[in-house]
C-alpha cells in the first residue's frame, strides 16, 4: 500500500531526472486514492466537481465492473489545471509509483507545451464547481426533469462546439452548431441558454484531450520508459516496472493501444530525427498530424495494425499495405472520429436549422439519427431540424420538426 510519505521519496527520485531530461514539470498536487475513488473521478471524465448527469453514473458503473473482473484498471489521473491535479491509486507497489510519477510529470509537460491546450482555462476546477452549484440550483427551481431533458439534448451537440483556437465566442465559426443554437433557439428561456454555453464551455476544455490521446499517452510513456531505465532500484523492482509497462503496451487486435501505438512513432521519430523532432510533435501535433509523419511500415507490423480478419467478405485480401492502413487509421482519428458538421448559412434566413454533414466516404448512423434530431427539434430548436447527408452514395435530407421523422431522396 503506496503512502504519502513514501510516494513524496518517489518523486524526488524521479523529478530529477526528468528536469535533466528538459521535461518542464510545475507545480503538481499528488492525491492517494482508492480504485473506487479513482473510478468515480474517471466517470466524471477527471473533473472531480461535476454537475450531476445519469450517463456518469454509468460510466462509474461500467469502469467498476471491468475492474472487479481485472479486466482494466486505471493507475493515475491527471486534471490539466492550475496547479495540476494527479490522483494515484493507493494500492499501487513502489515500482508501479515510480513509473506513474514518471508518466504523470511527461503528461503535464505534454499539457505545458502542446498548441492544442493553449487556450485552456487554467481555473476549470473553480468553473466546474461552480457550474455544478448553479445547474443543481436551476434544478431545485425548474425542476430535475426539466434540467436533465435539456442536458440530454445538449449532449447530443456536445462534440460540435467549433474549432478550438478559433472563434471563442458562441456561434463564431459554422461547426459550433451548439453555441448557435444557444444563441439564436427562438424557444429556449434565459436559463436553458445558460445550461447549453455552460456544456460548450466543458465540451471545448475536454475536446483537445479527444484529439491528442494517442500524442498525449505515446509521449507519455516514451518518456517513463526512458526515465525509469535511468534508475537503479534493484532487480525486484526492476521486474514489477517492466512487468506494468509490459501490460501498458500489450497489443491486442482489433482493438487500438493507444500508449503502444503513440510510444512506438515517439521511438521511431527519437531514433531518425533525435530530441528535437520528439519535442516538436509534442508541441505542434494532435493524433492525426503524429499518425501523417510518424507511421510508417516498421510501426504498423510492431503494433500490429495489419491483422485483418479473412472471413471478411468485402475485402479481397486479408492484408492491407501500410498506405491504405496508415489512411484507415487517419479517418479514425481525425476530428477525434466524429462527424464533422455545420450550421447551413440558410439556418438564419429560413427560419430552420440547417445542417451539413461534410462526407468523408462514411454514413452516418441513420438507427441513432432520429432520436438525435428529435431531441434538438423538440427540446432544443423549437421547430424544423435537416440535416444534409450523403448515404450509399445518395445525397439524403433527413429532418425532424418535433413530432415527424423523414429521409428525403434529393
Amino acid at each position: 500500500m503506496l503512502t504519502q510519505t513514501k510516494l513524496e521519496i518517489l518523486i524526488k527520485e524521479i523529478l530529477p531526472l526528468a528536469q535533466r531530461a528538459g521535461l518542464e514539470c510545475p507545480h503538481i498536487h499528488f492525491e492517494l486514492v482508492d480504485a473506487q475513488d479513482i473510478h468515480a473521478l474517471a466517470s466524471y471524465h477527471g473533473l472531480p466537481v461535476r454537475y450531476a448527469h445519469w450517463s456518469f453514473g454509468k460510466t462509474f458503473g461500467r469502469l467498476k465492473t471491468a475492474y472487479d473482473y481485472r479486466m482494466s484498471q486505471i493507475y493515475e489521473l491527471v486534471i490539466n489545471a492550475r496547479p495540476f491535479y494527479a490522483f494515484i491509486d493507493r494500492s499501487s507497489t513502489d515500482a508501479q509509483a515510480l513509473l506513474i510519477v514518471a508518466h504523470v510529470l511527461a503528461h503535464v509537460d505534454y499539457f505545458s507545451h502542446s498548441r492544442l491546450f493553449s487556450t485552456t482555462t487554467p481555473n476549470i476546477l473553480h468553473q466546474s464547481s461552480w457550474r455544478s452549484r448553479r445547474i443543481a440550483d436551476l434544478g431545485r427551481i425548474y425542476g430535475n426533469n426539466a434540467v436533465e431533458s435539456l442536458l440530454d439534448a445538449a449532449w447530443v451537440l456536445g462534440d460540435h462546439v467549433g474549432r478550438i483556437g478559433g472563434h471563442k465566442e458562441p456561434a463564431g465559426d459554422p461547426s459550433d452548431i451548439l453555441g448557435f443554437v444557444a444563441i439564436n433557439s427562438r424557444v429556449l428561456e434565459e436559463w436553458e441558454r445558460q445550461v447549453l454555453l455552460m456544456v460548450r464551455d466543458e465540451s471545448r476544455y475536454f475536446w483537445p484531450q479527444r484529439l491528442s490521446k494517442i500524442n498525449n499517452e505515446g509521449y507519455a510513456t516514451f518518456w517513463h520508459t526512458r526515465l525509469t531505465r535511468e534508475l537503479s532500484p534493484g532487480t525486484e523492482i526492476t521486474w514489477q516496472i517492466a512487468h506494468l509497462n509490459s501490460r501498458l503496451l500489450a497489443t491486442t487486435p482489433p482493438r487500438l493501444n493507444p500508449y503502444a501505438l503513440g510510444a512506438r512513432i515517439y521511438e521511431r521519430l527519437y531514433q531518425q530525427h533525435g530530441i528535437t523532432q520528439v519535442m516538436a510533435a509534442r508541441n505542434l501535433l494532435d493524433d492525426a498530424g503524429l499518425i501523417r509523419i510518424g507511421l510508417d511500415e516498421h510501426v504498423i507490423r510492431h503494433c500490429r495494425l495489419d491483422v485483418f480478419r479473412e472471413q471478411d467478405s468485402a475485402l479481397s485480401s486479408p492484408y492491407a499495405g501500410p498506405e491504405q492502413i496508415k489512411t484507415q487509421l487517419l479517418q479514425d482519428v481525425e476530428h477525434a472520429g466524429v462527424p464533422y458538421l455545420s450550421v447551413s448559412p440558410r439556418s438564419r434566413e429560413e427560419g430552420s436549422l440547417i445542417i451539413e454533414h461534410h462526407f468523408d466516404g462514411r454514413d452516418l448512423d441513420f438507427y441513432e439519427l432520429p432520436f438525435a434530431l428529435k431531441a434538438v427539434s423538440q427540446r432544443l430548436w423549437g421547430g424544423l431540424v435537416q440535416l444534409h447527408t450523403i448515404k450509399k452514395g445518395v445525397h439524403h435530407i433527413a429532418s425532424h420538426n418535433g413530432s415527424r421523422w423523414a429521409d428525403e431522396v434529393v
